[in-house]
């Protein structure tokens, strides 16, 4: 009797380990996935920068002109237990004329329609962690 018992004791740790390891490798995954997502929707942010025309100099095909506002688009996943949050934008240099293309406005009297890069890496984050399997809102 005595065997029987520590034999079940045995495959009940040994199934508790091994939904120990799914649960890392589920939350290892889903890192993974944001960090895709992340680099993902940063190049796409960059990508509209780079092909979206100017409203300010008519003709010209994008919105770079020292590349500094391309060149402050960064990201950011962090880990804190089972949340992972990923970010894109301008994170750590941030000057006022990014928002003013990004969101439109005006400038000395000429109108700046909006580019909308900071949507568009979103939904390319969004795009990027379905393909891996994730619920999206």
């Amino acid at each position: 009797m005595a065997g029987g018992l520590t034999g079940y004791q045995n495959i009940r740790d040994g199934l508790f380990a091994q939904l120990v390891q799914a649960e890392k490798n589920v939350k290892d995954d889903a890192q993974e996935a944001m960090l895709e997502a992340a680099i993902a929707g940063e190049e796409m942010v960059k990508h509209i920068i780079n092909t979206t025309e100017s409203s300010l100099s008519p003709g010209k095909d994008n919105r770079n002109w020292t590349f500094h506002m391309n060149q402050a688009v960064d990201s950011e996943v962090k880990r804190n237990g089972n949340t992972i949050t990923g970010r894109i934008g301008w994170l750590k240099d941030q000057e006022f004329y990014f928002l003013i293309q990004e969101d439109g406005g005006d400038v000395n009297g000429k109108t700046v329609t909006p580019m909308n890069a900071l949507m568009a890496g979103q939904v390319e984050m969004l795009k990027t962690l379905t393909r891996w399997g994730f619920k999206t809102l």
